[in-house]
């Protein structure tokens, strides 16, 4: 009986350990078969792309938690912006109007992840500014770490913003979609938790349909569930939450 109890008063701290997965689609938006993602499970987050043809009504009609795929401007210069980037030319307020366009296109966003991005991420002016905004809105943001230089997690780590960044792509040839998907079951193992973005390409949907039945022993979350906690400091600014 003492053993039983004693495996009973282990259970809580078993589930503690469980390693966390968060898989987020992104991209969405812009083709009708993007439909495909809302199949998924109703812990992957959809993160959707402001003023597309099919955003706005996959947002309304997914189950799965839904995000605003905001575009941002990239170091590179190959492709024109889209309607509605961020972009390192503007001020704040700019940036402000964009951002509720954005989020009116998508009102069922409760979070932000950059599309692109790899300029402005690197701004740690615009930076700031992006994140001010986030707070005053109430939403969380996750880093797609589109250039190593990205200022978005120090930047709302001091506007109290709940941040995360993508550890994972998911990539759509089905070598390079086995390869990294067992990289991030290996780094939730290590770390505890792991954050993979992968696009609504068909092969690649398919793949999640199938990789995610069984995540050996890990649990499959939103990425809001993998937020770290925020508390307002007695001076007034808002501080990351260490406990």
């Amino acid at each position: 009986m003492r053993l039983i109890a004693l495996l009973f008063g282990l259970l809580p701290l078993l589930a503690l350990a469980q390693p966390k997965i968060a898989v987020i689609v992104d991209d969405i938006g812009y083709n009708k078969h993007d439909s495909q993602a809302l199949m998924l499970p109703d812990a992957v987050t959809l993160s959707v792309l402001p003023h597309t043809p099919y955003g706005a009504a996959l947002a309304a009609r997914a189950r799965q938690p839904v995000m605003l795929h905001l575009p941002m401007e990239p170091l590179s210069t190959r492709q024109p912006l889209e309607a509605g980037t961020l972009t390192v030319q503007q001020d704040e307020q700019q940036m402000a109007t964009i951002l509720d366009s954005a989020l009116k296109a998508v009102p069922e966003a409760k979070g932000v992840n950059n599309h692109m991005g790899s300029m402005l991420t690197e701004d740690r002016q615009r930076m700031d500014w992006l994140m001010a905004l986030l707070a005053g809105r109430h939403l969380y943001f996750v880093d797609s770490r589109t250039t190593a230089k990205s200022q978005a997690l120090a930047a709302a780590e001091a506007a109290g913003v709940p941040a995360v960044a993508r550890n994972v792509f998911l990539d759509n040839s089905a070598r390079d979609l086995q390869h990294q998907w067992q990289r991030a079951l290996r780094l939730a193992k290590r770390d505890g938790q792991v954050v993979v973005i992968a696009h609504p390409h068909a092969t690649t949907l398919a793949f999640l349909r199938q990789a995610l039945t069984d995540l050996h022993g890990a649990d499959l979350v939103p990425v809001s569930a993998l937020m770290p906690k925020v508390r307002v400091a007695t001076s007034g600014k808002i501080t990351p939450n260490r406990g």
